[in-house]
């Protein structure tokens, strides 16, 4: 079964596309991977502050 998806729509200055793409073009991957790597980190971050308190 094909995983739900959500669509998520942001407003960002130009220095910070300007830094996404770069990265982007640096690692090799597109801008929705990349974002949805770092939300996958926060995921993670939040379940190490939560098992600390």
């Amino acid at each position: 079964m094909a995983k739900q998806t959500e669509r998520l729509e942001i407003r960002v200055t130009v220095d910070e596309l300007k830094t996404l793409d770069a990265y982007c073009q640096m690692v090799d991957l597109n801008r929705s991977d990349v974002l949805r790597e770092c939300i996958q980190s926060l995921k993670n971050k939040t379940k190490r502050m939560s098992s600390k308190v």
